[in-house]
């Protein structure tokens, strides 16, 4: 199947993008690049720096992490997986449209620009509030309190992904997922979109 090498996942907490990216990444065989498994996976370093551990408080509070930070570790994954030929799935690594302007810039540096494609898989907030609160049951995670969810929805939900959806869209490269549905289906339709034509 004919698919671009990047795949940028956003959408509201709750929305599945991480369920989806974790597919795209097992059955294709790329990379699943999440800035928060890559803060988790920093928080298990000995001798971090004063910005890194500045970055994991705020993690943990459920606040957004500082924008160089997340560049520093996501750009380096992205250049080692695209130097191995191997596909990349950005999960939840674009919060604000001066991330999105900030890898746009990276991938034009980079000559990517042409590999890329953005999935919006779009939920209300309603619901989104509602799997959140589901999650927090069932995993007992902790950026799923009730106080942290809250925070979350406001910072990474709808109204935020709006200027970066209409940013993507704008270039071009952005498909609309409903996150309505069922995993599977949501599935189905990730694999049509992931095609190109």
């Amino acid at each position: 199947m004919n698919m671009k090498k990047i795949i940028i996942m956003i959408g509201p907490p709750g929305s599945g993008k991480g369920t989806q990216a974790k597919k795209i990444a097992q059955k294709y065989n790329y990379a699943h690049l999440s800035s928060g498994d890559l803060l988790r996976v920093l928080a298990q370093k000995e001798n971090l720096n004063d910005a890194e551990k500045e970055a994991l408080i705020q993690m943990q509070a459920g606040r957004l992490v500082a924008d160089d930070l997340i560049y520093q570790l996501v750009f380096s994954e992205i250049k080692k997986n695209i130097v191995q030929d191997k596909g990349v799935v950005l999960d939840g690594a674009i919060r604000n449209l001066e991330q999105a302007r900030a890898f746009q810039n990276f991938f034009a540096e980079q000559n990517l620009t042409d590999k890329v494609l953005v999935l919006e898989i779009n939920l209300n907030e309603k619901d989104s509030l509602a799997r959140l609160t589901k999650r927090q049951i069932l995993e007992a995670r902790q950026d799923d309190e009730a106080e942290i969810i809250g925070r979350r929805i406001v910072q990474q939900g709808n109204a935020a992904l709006a200027p970066i959806a209409k940013f993507y869209e704008d270039l071009g490269v952005l498909k609309k997922i409903d996150g309505n549905q069922t995993i599977e289906d949501v599935e189905k339709d990730v694999e049509k979109a992931l095609v190109i034509e």
